[in-house]
């Protein structure tokens, strides 16, 4: 399949991209060489090769939902300037 000038000019109108003169010969010859690499793909013989797996097929592997402090209670207060009950102190902005 070879890429021709008028299709670059429909694909950069759709796009809403102006491209020069220029622009247009050099993306025509490089979206044209793109689409012959692909095509090339066609020729490989996938008919023995197993089906890769995709995210659709698989399950997550679940685990148990523990909550926890993380046992960081003193490691958290020493940023407090004031604690009580483990918990920090702040002003009371709400009269």
């Amino acid at each position: 399949m070879s890429i021709t000038k008028d299709t670059i000019l429909k694909i950069s109108n759709l796009a809403k991209i102006s491209i020069t003169e220029d622009e247009t010969l050099k993306l025509q010859s490089e979206i044209s060489s793109i689409i012959k690499w692909v095509e090339t793909l066609n020729e490989v013989n996938t008919d023995d090769i197993e089906p890769m797996t995709n995210s659709l097929t698989n399950s997550l592997r679940m685990r148990e939902d523990n909550v926890n402090d993380g046992n960081k209670i003193r490691d958290i207060l020493l940023n407090s300037p004031t604690e009580d009950d483990n918990f920090f102190v702040v002003p009371k902005v709400i009269e």
